[in-house]
């Protein structure tokens, strides 16, 4: 997993998921020679790092003194600011994320963990065309990027670009079979298409791999409805929404809202 994005990939509900989720590796920054003391480079480099005990307010602290602290090189700035942006994903904060991941990027044109983290931030502000853009760079610096694959087939489907988003999935899978975003976002697509049989194979091999993905379980409930199987489908649907209430929502948001049953007529 390379890509430190986990709470990205909450927020942004895919999947995911990221996620995927889809966790992408943080990379280091190093104590830069500079008008701080020692100990302040290594507290202001050990916070701009993170972890787990450490707030995306800390992070930022850390990483803003870094930032702004003296002789650097170009590299070493750039991992300072993507840290920055990903502390700002933490606060849902990412206008803030992406104009830092940016910074990153003009010190540093081929930092493709960069674009990918603001790939998903530009899809979680409602910007796919951005997001598509910065996929799209990152997967030719990576072309074997499963995680990237599956985020601009995911921005894809939301653009109805279901030959280009299926496309994606299937390169997705064919390098990581098992690939939860993938999976449940072609199944998504699948509905969308009305393909309610291949649908439920991908939602039934994502839940295969977690029985706790809300997005898939509730998808199939809505790919069984279609195939005329009710009861299973209501069932599906309803574990989903036990689990996440804001699950019908967010499917809707997809583009797969609940079906409308029609009530059985009482016998005469």
């Amino acid at each position: 997993m390379r890509h430190l994005f986990n709470v990205l990939l909450l927020a942004a509900a895919i999947l995911v998921a990221a996620g995927d989720a889809e966790a992408r590796r943080r990379s280091k920054a190093k104590p830069a020679t500079s008008s701080e003391t020692a100990a302040e480079a290594r507290d202001s480099n050990t916070l701009c790092n993170g972890g787990m005990m450490i707030t995306a307010d800390d992070q930022i602290k850390g990483c803003t003194a870094l930032i702004k602290s003296g002789r650097q090189s170009r590299e070493y700035k750039a991992v300072a600011f993507y840290n920055r942006g990903n502390a700002y994903v933490g606060k849902n904060d990412f206008g803030r994320a992406i104009a830092d991941y940016s910074e990153a990027l003009k010190l540093k044109t081929d930092y493709a963990q960069a674009l990918f983290n603001r790939a998903v931030a530009q899809r979680v502000s409602g910007n796919p065309q951005a997001a598509v853009a910065d996929y799209s760079s990152s997967l030719s610096l990576s072309p074997n990027d499963a995680d990237a694959l599956a985020g601009r087939g995911s921005t894809y489907v939301s653009l109805a670009m279901h030959d280009k988003a299926m496309h994606d999935f299937n390169r997705a899978l064919a390098l990581k079979p098992g690939h939860m975003v993938a999976l449940t976002q072609r199944g998504h697509a699948y509905v969308r298409l009305q393909q309610w049989a291949a649908a439920i194979t991908d939602y039934d091999a994502a839940l295969a791999i977690s029985s706790t993905n809300v997005e898939a379980r509730y998808g199939r409930g809505v790919a069984k409805i279609y195939s005329n199987d009710t009861t299973g489908g209501q069932t599906d649907m309803a574990t989903a929404m036990a689990i996440d209430s804001g699950v019908t929502a967010r499917m809707t948001v997809l583009g797969i809202p609940p079906p409308q049953i029609k009530a059985e007529r009482e016998p005469q």
